[in-house]
This record gives structure tokens, C-alpha cells and sequence, in this order.
């Protein structure tokens, strides 16, 4: 009976901490769908030097997968919900991706040095103040990919249009010139 009603404490409280954090953040931890993901992936380039950020990873639905397709680069991935956090702590434990680095932080307190890539799937909310932080940090012409939402105030590069109701687009776009 202790094992049960463990258990099921245990259950409650990720929940209720997960509600709370859905609170914070303004959103669910929701994972990348597979058409967005394979897109995301199929729109890394080649020749990326440089950091690569997942802001809001979540889950780890595309940090695990950016890992294994960029081995030469280092992948940052910020979650703040420790829910998922942990559960990407634990998935980075059995599958030692020696280029991913988790942070469970807030990323608008970091600095985006030597970053080459922004990958993101955060609401239209967040992008809007995101936007400014990632003008002045990021080099110009940094390729940022975002998940279903778009960055207010940008035009993106391209838009890809998915197959998927959860997901249904993938947007490309460039940080801008700085303007004096």
C-alpha cells in the first residue's frame, strides 16, 4: 500500500509542479511533432561552426536528435518546467551525448555567444520579447528555426507548411542587420 500511495504522491506533485511551471513559462512542455522535427533536422546546414541553442527544449525531442546529427558542435539546451528537465537529464545519462549540454535556467539571463543556430519552439508571446535579446546578442544573419510560431516584427526566409495539425509549420528566418 506505501509503494501505491508513493507512487501516486509522486504523480501529483509532477503535475501540480508542471501546472505551476505552465504558469511561468505561459505553456506546456509539448513536444516537437515528427513531422516538425524531421523538418527542423532536414534544415540544419552542413557547414554550422559555432554553438547551437534550443531555447525551450523541453522535452528533448530535438536536442537529442540535433546532438546526433551536429557531433562536432556543442548543443545547448535550455529548459526552465523541471519535469522535463529532469527527464532530459535522465535520457542524457543513458545516451552520453557528449556535445549536449542541458541547463534548466532561464535563457533570457544568458548570453548567446558563439551561437550559430537558434532552434526554438516557444509561443508568439515569448518570440516578441525574445526578439530584441536574440538583435542585439546574435550575429546578423544567424539562422534562427522556429517551431509552429512566428517571430513578430521579422519576415521569415522561408515557410515551411507541414502536413501536421499539431504542428503545422516550420518557420526559417535570418537575424536581421543591426540598423544604426
Amino acid at each position: 500500500m506505501f509503494f501505491e500511495y508513493s507512487i501516486l504522491g509522486t504523480t501529483l506533485l509532477g503535475v501540480l509542479i508542471s501546472l505551476f511551471y505552465c504558469g511561468v513559462t505561459g505553456i506546456s512542455p509539448i513536444p516537437s511533432s515528427s513531422p516538425s522535427r524531421s523538418c527542423i533536422l532536414e534544415n540544419l546546414p552542413e557547414n554550422l561552426t559555432g554553438n547551437v541553442c534550443e531555447l525551450g527544449a523541453g522535452w528533448g525531442t530535438l536536442a537529442f536528435p540535433m546532438a546526433a546529427a551536429l557531433p562536432d558542435l556543442e548543443i545547448i539546451a535550455f529548459e526552465l518546467s523541471p519535469v522535463p528537465w529532469l527527464f532530459m537529464q535522465l535520457r542524457d545519462k543513458l545516451t552520453r551525448r557528449k556535445n549536449l549540454t542541458i541547463h534548466r535556467r532561464n535563457f533570457f539571463t544568458d548570453k548567446f555567444d558563439d551561437v550559430s543556430l537558434v532552434v526554438c519552439y516557444l509561443h508568439s508571446e515569448c518570440l516578441e520579447k525574445l526578439r530584441p535579446k536574440m538583435e542585439s546578442e546574435l550575429k546578423a544573419g544567424t539562422l534562427v528555426l522556429s517551431n509552429t510560431f512566428e517571430i513578430p516584427g521579422w519576415v521569415p526566409e522561408t515557410i515551411h507548411h507541414l502536413e501536421d495539425s499539431f504542428c503545422p509549420q516550420v518557420y526559417v528566418y535570418r537575424v536581421p542587420s543591426k540598423t544604426v
